[in-house]
């Protein structure tokens, strides 16, 4: 079943959310936000699912939000935040486990969406971005809390603070990820990840990540509750609102040789 750029199809115990707006390179509209949501509670309240695996449509896995379906006041952008946070905390919590498999970008909200997964797969083009500060605002989605927790902090603080992009044998080498696969055959190795995965003990695997979760589950509330609000007051300075003019114009120009 598909609606506004989300589809959500199933192979045996395996059901797949794939963003499908290739143009935009699946960046993320409101309405994009609220189907991912219901797609969410259809898969965890599925007792025949055992994994839910993430993927992008096209050349992209996301490239985070949409800039031209952004709030406009930051009581909206709140909003919009707190719904972000809700689908990354279904995913953290929900009985299956989830994998993302990247190909190409994930920035911004795309990067918080994979960092919300259990397991991550990347393609040897993929790429983690986190421009958040580039934009004048604060990361998204969980992304300070999860990546500090799966990175580090130092490594965490030094890419989010710089705007940094990991690329895939980075993540690797880093520890992000123990899985790189080739951009030929990429949606066939990552089907096959998750059929391996559901073909295991389901309640073996529910009862693993509930016990790895409760390593950090408490640290991640408070920090999406400041996350809310940090993100809101951000969005009301001049620089983001300079740094948001800056780059829609450098996403309407047109490219050279087109």
């Amino acid at each position: 079943m598909s609606a506004e750029g989300v589809v959500l199809e199933r192979d045996g115990a395996v059901a797949v959310l794939r963003l499908c707006r290739p143009d935009r390179l699946n960046a993320l509209s409101a309405a994009m936000r609220h189907a991912i949501a219901a797609r969410l509670r259809e898969v965890a309240a599925d007792p025949g699912i055992a994994v839910l695996l993430l993927r992008g449509e096209g050349r992209a896995f996301c490239a985070g939000a949409d800039l031209d379906d952004m709030p406009e006041d930051p009581f909206a952008w709140r909003e919009r935040i707190l719904l972000a946070q809700a689908q990354h905390l279904a995913l953290i919590r929900m009985d299956k486990v989830v994998v993302a498999a990247v190909q190409g970008a994930a920035f911004g909200g795309g990067a918080s969406l994979a960092l919300a997964a259990d397991i991550l797969l990347l393609a040897e083009d993929a790429r983690l971005g986190f421009p958040f500060v580039h934009l004048g605002i604060v990361p998204d989605g969980g992304a300070a809390f999860l990546l500090q927790a799966r990175l580090g902090g130092a490594v965490a603080l030094d890419l989010l603070l710089t705007g940094g992009t990991l690329p895939a044998e980075e993540a690797r080498r880093l520890g992000l990820t123990r899985r790189v696969a080739p951009v030929a055959g990429f949606d066939a190795a990552a089907l096959a990840l998750a059929q391996e995965v559901a073909a295991l003990p389901r309640e073996a695997l529910a009862l693993t990540k509930s016990l790895c979760r409760q390593r950090w589950g408490q640290g991640l509330d408070n920090a999406l509750a400041h996350e809310a609000d940090a993100f809101a007051l951000a969005t009301t300075t001049a620089s983001h609102r300079a740094a948001l003019a800056a780059a829609r114009r450098r996403q309407s120009a047109p490219r050279k040789g087109s």
